[in-house]
């Protein structure tokens, strides 16, 4: 009998828990907003991406010619005050030439053929001041550099910035909440859940750079950063009052 008691009271105290964590959750019909706010910026950093394409009848050929060629752009990176620790190895490849046989040459279909190697090698550099971006693509194009994927801009420290876009998704979502409510002739309610959502990620401007300055003599490079977005969402349940 005493164990049947101890049970059916720890059913009701686990019942009365349930049912307070019911009242405390979202409720099942309420005003549901999703809202996103951005802040536009001005970007202080640089990533570029540079490298080499070498090529060999065999791999080790390749590779013979694109290693000391890699080392060229690394030196120039340091030479404009790189720290260590804004260089790094991005892309290292070695692939072969495909030749496919003409199908005149055999009544058979016949493998392609290896006629040589490709080394590809990359480094990514990131520039905490923007001003050396142009610079340094001339420098590293000078150094031998015949590969570059292009140039993105960001921030240090975004941090500030996802503040202020938090705080304007924020205040459009009470907005947009009280405008649903007042339209549909509803009481809004107490907000009773905040759910950081993820935003879509902003556009970051980048510069096109993979044909720059193949020619000798060309003019120094413009770099101009523009402005980056920086955005955050949000998704919040209010309440309607009966």
């Amino acid at each position: 009998m005493m164990k049947k008691t101890i049970l059916f009271a720890a059913m009701l105290a686990l019942s009365g828990q349930a049912q307070a964590q019911s009242r405390d959750a979202a409720p099942a019909e309420g005003v549901v907003i999703r809202t996103e706010g951005e802040v536009r910026v001005k970007p202080d950093l640089a990533t570029i991406q540079a490298g080499v394409v070498s090529e060999g009848k065999t791999a080790a050929e390749a590779l013979a010619k694109n290693t000391p060629a890699l080392a060229k752009l690394v030196e120039a990176v340091k030479a404009a005050g790189v720290a260590s620790a804004d260089l790094s190895t991005s892309q290292v490849a070695l692939t072969p030439r495909l030749t496919q046989p003409s199908a005149s040459s055999s009544p058979q279909p016949r493998a392609p053929r290896i006629d040589g190697y490709e080394a590809r090698t990359g480094i990514t550099v990131i520039l905490r001041d923007i001003a050396k971006a142009g610079p340094l693509i001339d420098a590293l194009v000078a150094a031998g550099a015949n590969d570059m994927s292009g140039i993105s801009f960001g921030l240090a420290d975004e941090g500030k910035a996802k503040d202020a876009a938090r705080a304007k998704a924020a205040e459009s979502a009470r907005a947009r909440a009280e405008l649903y409510a007042g339209k549909l002739g509803v009481k809004l309610g107490d907000l009773v859940s905040i759910v950081e959502a993820e935003a879509e990620p902003p556009a970051r401007p980048m510069g096109d750079v993979r044909a720059y300055r193949m020619a000798a003599g060309a003019a120094p490079i413009q770099v101009e950063p523009g402005e980056i977005t920086v955005s955050a969402a949000l998704r919040t349940v209010w309440r309607i009052e009966k």
